[in-house]
């Protein structure tokens, strides 16, 4: 715990792990901690030993409050895990302040009518806005300005200020729910990893619980994204004609392309801004011929840190999911935090229950939970766009990478 001699306070301890996390992430990680802070603090408020860290007085020490020991363990483990969720990157974030959360997004409506394809209150579609609605004048139909020559449309519009298009910010309630898990260790086991190794078992227990949880909120995340996604495809190599493996491999990245343009055409905003791969399709994209994968991580996978392995076309992201069982790819669109099909509300990333000692053998046990809500935006009055125009997948089948199918030695 070196770092309780460097800080004075709680917010100064926050500010020291804040530094490096980028700019896109910051605001929701500054939340999140707070709302750890305050839970690890409610948690040890009866254990008056364990409520702040205190260092020794000594002369060139510090001594530090209101910072709970386990802020200490957990804040780390927070900045650490919480940029690497999928989460942060695929759906919009909204971090909640308490159990029950307001998710919003931003609608613009036709606030008057345009007889006969408008009516007050729809939301703007483009294709009227582009056609008409903007050439009308305060109270004027479509049919009003069929007939009028361009000096007569610019005298009719002259004076008025346009027919009114308004911004709603709608909103809505979100309730969280939670993962739970926890483990047991030995005193015998306690002992031997300090002594032996000098390590802390309470923090690798803790390390490994919210490892866990990330990994399976990650897999529900994935889950709900295939299920929403409005564009369903397939491709079979077994029909793709090619001179060698690298020609065959790269009209696959054209039925990429045309996924990501099905986002666009249907969300009237852009493509797809990230993808998720099967490990194997990860592989064909690297070797298609001109391919445009830029691989991170020097092109070799590292599922351990990050499911992150570079970006495709004009930047869109890609993941590689190591669970997936057949060869799929998921794309989808990430405008903004608002602009998105899912979101995302985090309350409690991670918190723990601390360790507790079993009264009849002496053994310790720990418990580690997350708290969080998901909202689909699919009810047309409180999304920005119906969830599923901003996902789509495809299935590839008979992908072939060199190596066979048998079992043979």
């Amino acid at each position: 715990m070196s770092e309780a001699t460097t800080v004075q306070n709680w917010t100064e301890y926050k500010e020291q792990l804040l530094e490096g996390v980028s700019d896109k992430h910051r605001g929701k990680i500054d939340m999140l901690m707070e709302n750890v802070h305050k839970e690890n603090m409610k948690s040890v408020k009866s254990d008056e030993v364990n409520q702040v860290v205190v260092e020794s007085t000594a002369p060139g020490s510090t001594v530090t409050g209101n910072i709970s020991r386990y802020d200490m363990m957990f804040m780390p483990m927070v900045r650490r895990v919480m940029p690497a969720l999928l989460a942060m990157d695929l759906v919009g974030v909204q971090p909640i302040p308490g159990p029950q959360g307001i998710v919003r997004a931003m609608k613009f409506r036709y606030s008057e009518d345009a007889a006969p394809e408008v009516t007050a209150g729809d939301e703007a579609s483009g294709q009227n806005v582009y056609e008409k609605y903007s050439k009308l004048a305060l109270g004027g139909a479509y049919t009003d300005v069929d007939a009028l020559n361009p000096f007569e449309m610019t005298e009719y519009l002259e004076g008025n200020r346009g027919k009114p298009l308004d911004l709603q910010v709608v909103t809505d309630r979100v309730d969280t729910y939670g993962r739970k898990l926890s483990s047991a260790w030995s005193l015998e086991a306690q002992d031997d990893l300090d002594a032996l190794d000098g390590l802390d078992i309470e923090g690798e227990v803790n390390a490994a619980l919210g490892d866990e949880i990330n990994r399976e909120l990650d897999r529900e995340l994935v889950d709900e994204l295939t299920g929403l996604a409005g564009t369903v495809e397939s491709f079979d190599f077994a029909n793709v004609d090619g001179r060698y493996a690298g020609e065959k491999l790269s009209s696959m990245l054209i039925a990429f392309d045309n996924l990501s343009a099905e986002i666009a055409m249907k969300t009237r905003r852009s493509g797809a801004t990230w993808m998720v791969v099967s490990s194997r399709v990860f592989t064909a994209m690297k070797n298609a011929s001109n391919s445009t994968f830029v691989p991170a991580n020097a092109g070799e996978l590292q599922i351990s840190s990050s499911l992150y392995v570079g970006t495709y076309g004009a930047g869109v992201a890609v993941y590689v999911d190591p669970y997936l069982e057949t060869d799929t790819v998921l794309m989808g669109r990430k405008g903004s935090e608002t602009d998105t099909g899912l979101i995302y509300l985090p309350y409690i990333p991670l918190s723990s229950s601390g360790a507790v000692r079993n009264p009849e053998t002496g053994d310790l046990r720990i418990m580690m939970r997350t708290r969080y809500g998901m909202y689909k935006a699919t009810d047309p009055d409180n999304s920005l766009n119906d969830a599923a125009d901003h996902y789509a997948r495809a299935t590839i089948a008979n992908l072939e990478l060199g190596f066979s199918n048998s079992t043979g030695v």
